[in-house]
């Protein structure tokens, strides 16, 4: 089963991505249904590993944060492939990725070796597709962008399902992370 582990933004969060997505207007806009931030992808995996994964995602124990985005850009390498708006830095967030490749490596995943740069693809690009001239002007209009903070309290594993009209995101399971009232602090 293709698969990766991501914090669900097609709530009612998703207006804000939405409102960029329109504001960009370049590509092929990713549906709402599939916003999200990747944690890990990790691509074609046996449905026992699937298994042992969700069990250690069940035992993580993550604070609750606010992640904000700020700005857009290219992704893809030399094939642009994508465009996106970035996360801000946030240790927090790091730290949650961090824990859940830990999660990965002791039940056998490997996960990709390339540098994590945390973000949400707005809109899917052909090869070809756009004149650089118009990539430029979108990210220029996205420079500026910002959206949140928004409150982070739970990360999912998805199934991801490739059809002819693209992806299909279907969350397996939630994994909520711990807010001050589950972690045993109490207010004043």
């Amino acid at each position: 089963m293709r698969a990766f582990v991501a914090i669900d933004l097609s709530g009612p969060e998703a207006d804000a991505f939405l409102d960029l997505q329109e504001r960009m207007a370049v590509g092929r806009a990713v549906p709402v249904s599939n916003l999200h931030l990747t944690l890990a992808f990790l691509d074609e995996q046996p449905e026992d590993l699937l298994q042992a994964l969700h069990e250690e995602l069940e035992d993580l124990r993550h604070p609750a944060f606010e992640l904000g985005f700020k700005g857009v850009d290219l992704f893809g390498g030399v094939r642009t492939r994508a465009l996106a708006v970035l996360a801000e830095p946030d240790p927090v967030l790091r730290d949650l990725q961090a824990a859940v490749k830990r999660c990965l490596h002791r039940v056998g995943i490997a996960s990709a070796s390339r540098r994590w740069r945390p973000h949400v693809t707005l809109s899917r690009l052909k090869d070809g597709g756009q004149s650089p001239e118009r990539l430029q002007a979108a990210i220029s209009r996205g420079a500026t962008a910002q959206i949140g903070p928004l409150d982070v309290m739970q990360f999912s594993l998805f199934r991801s399902t490739l059809t002819p009209s693209g992806a299909v995101h279907e969350v397996l399971c939630d994994y909520p992370l711990l807010s001050f009232e589950n972690e045993g602090f109490e207010d004043g």
